[in-house]
């Protein structure tokens, strides 16, 4: 993959900065050997402003890996938003593991950019971002059918796992042309849990797709899978308050027929159970259609249960390719300043460029410019309104 620089096309303030120890930690994520940092307290906030075109999802994946590069003594912390929202606290538990946070994020009405920004919070770090990856519009169907939660909820998905079981590599771009982070998980995987070792299956499937379905996991993450004779157990180590969930299956063993395998997906938290026959809903042996399963989950934590089905005679245990969770912001996104007055704090901003023009993102939320006085007329109008300035 070909990285773009950062400045001045999309931010014009902060600092480069080389990580000499992100090479040898992670050789293939070329992205992590630079830094750009924000080491002064003003703005309060520092935005990378991302071309969009308005009305279509995106995947936005912010990157950070610290390695200290400034020798500090103690491990950063900070604020990220997207346009006017908070979404994460990037916090860090090693000095040499890398950190991102991904988000499905739908573009306004008369949006023409996104703006990712960092802040500072209590700890008074400074920020830093490694890279910022983002997605050409997603199909329609992409996260079907739960799309109308991001027009009427009004809020994020924020990718917490994509799993490749029986994988042994990272998949990402090429393989996957959104990008997407597919982590393996082999047979010692932590996520899953068995009675005996799982076995690891792999195949080389065909780059058939069907575009009627949504998710669209590519072809390398359904090309190997983990399986059993018995239960298998799936479950995530925090705690989900609620989320979107996809399990990808496709059947690998090439002897398999209709009648050899078929199990109980079983999710008791949340009264969700579905039974799976990968053959037959991948439509045979050597293709890349997964049976899926999906269910917005009001649970406190995750724990699947996948058995063969007790009501039939099958020769196979349960497999599982790939797995999806994405769960769902608890705040709705921010209402941004409406249109016209963003447009004059624009046009003060190129009259005194010199002066202004590090101050880049929304001029009111999630923090206002400090040369700019925000207030809601009353609670009854939706966007904030700029009084003067």
């Amino acid at each position: 993959m070909r990285w773009e620089t950062d400045a001045p096309k999309y931010i014009t303030k902060g600092v480069n900065a080389f990580v000499r120890s992100a090479k040898a930690t992670y050789p293939d994520l070329s992205e992590l050997t630079t830094v750009r940092y924000f080491p002064d307290s003003l703005p309060y906030k520092n935005c990378y402003s991302l071309t969009v075109t308005p009305n279509n999802t995106y995947l936005i994946r912010a990157t950070f890996f610290y390695g200290s590069y400034d020798n500090a003594t103690k491990l950063p912390s900070f604020q990220m938003a997207i346009d006017g929202t908070i979404v994460a606290n990037v916090t860090f538990r090693k000095t040499r593991a890398f950190v991102y946070h991904e988000f499905a994020v739908l573009s306004g009405q008369n949006a023409s950019v996104i703006f990712l920004c960092l802040s500072r919070d209590s700890s008074n770090s400074v920020p830093f971002i490694s890279a910022i990856s983002l997605s050409s519009p997603l199909p329609a169907n992409f996260y079907a059918p739960n799309d109308a939660i991001f027009l009427y909820e009004r809020k994020y998905f924020h990718t917490k796992y994509r799993l490749n079981f029986g994988g042994d590599r990272l998949v990402r771009y090429p393989d996957d042309s959104f990008d997407r982070y597919w982590f393996p998980e082999g047979v010692n995987s932590t996520f899953v849990n068995t009675s005996t070792t799982p076995l690891q299956l792999l195949r080389n499937v065909s780059t058939i797709i069907d575009k009627g379905r949504w998710g669209y996991p590519p072809p390398a993450v359904l090309e190997t899978a983990l399986t059993t004779t018995n239960r298998m157990g799936i479950s995530f180590p925090d705690t989900i308050s609620r989320g979107y969930l996809a399990l990808y299956f496709a059947e690998l063993v090439p002897t398999a027929n209709n009648y050899s395998r078929q199990f109980e997906i079983r999710i008791p938290q949340a009264s969700a159970r579905a039974v799976v026959n990968p053959y037959n809903l991948a439509g045979g042996l050597d293709t890349t259609l997964a049976g899926l399963f999906d269910d917005l989950l009001e649970v406190n934590y995750v724990d699947m249960i996948i058995d063969p089905n007790s009501n039939f005679s099958v020769s196979l245990g349960p497999l599982v390719n790939a797995l999806e969770f994405c769960e769902l912001m608890q705040n709705e996104v921010a209402l941004l300043t409406n249109d016209q007055d963003a447009l004059t704090i624009e046009e003060i901003k190129s009259a005194y460029m010199d002066q202004l023009a590090e101050w880049t993102g929304d001029p009111c939320v999630p923090y206002p410019h400090p040369w700019v006085t925000c207030s809601s007329v009353d609670v009854t109008v939706t966007n904030p309104s700029i009084l003067a300035v």
